[in-house]
């Protein structure tokens, strides 16, 4: 984890817990004291924050892009390009599949001890607190109990760098389901 997103991280829980708004506009002003770019990647955090009470009414964002060290506008990619990049572990990240409330699934290629096309799902950004971190270890555990034809088998698990949970699931192409359940007016 770079130093300026676990600055940006930093701030962002300390603030976060501070109730009043002049409590947390004190705190805000003295942690980030002159550096305004980063005042307002932690104030974008905590207005999403702010917007709902509830971990499920909360849409996908993306909180690292938010995090990001601001870069001038270019036909450069963007951040979900460039985490195409990432590796985690044996695995190389390749192309976003899906996202979720709790994470998002990339198809990623297995490098070692065999090649192989995996998807892989890592709990977002952001969502680190315990009854989130608990909520996505349970959704890990009972698919690796299933044994069914029709749901994709665990494959492994682990922990990013910065302390996030993933698992590896068998790659599994075909129809979406929400676009399978739209389709059969389901």
């Amino acid at each position: 984890m770079s130093a300026d997103f676990q600055r940006a991280k930093d701030i962002f829980l300390a603030a976060v817990e501070q109730t009043d708004p002049l409590e947390r506009e004190a705190c805000l002003r003295q942690a980030c004291g002159d550096d305004a770019a980063l005042r307002r990647r932690v104030q974008a955090l905590l207005r999403r924050h702010d917007q709902t009470n509830s971990l499920l009414e909360q849409p996908p964002f993306d909180a690292a892009a938010m995090l990001a060290p601001e870069s001038p506008k270019t036909d450069a990619p963007g951040p979900r390009q460039e985490a195409a990049c990432t590796r985690l572990g044996p695995y190389k990240l390749l192309q976003m599949i899906g996202e979720g409330g709790m994470g998002t699934v990339w198809m990623a290629e297995q490098q070692e001890p065999v090649r192989r096309l995996v998807a892989l799902k890592v709990i977002r950004v952001g969502l680190d607190s315990g009854h989130a971190v608990a909520r996505f270890e349970a959704e890990r555990q009972a698919l690796a109990l299933m044994d069914h034809p029709n749901i994709a088998k665990i494959l492994d698990g682990g922990t990013t760098a910065d302390g996030r949970p993933y698992f590896v699931m068998e790659l599994v192409k075909g129809t979406p389901i929400t676009k399978y359940c739209d389709e059969h007016r389901l």
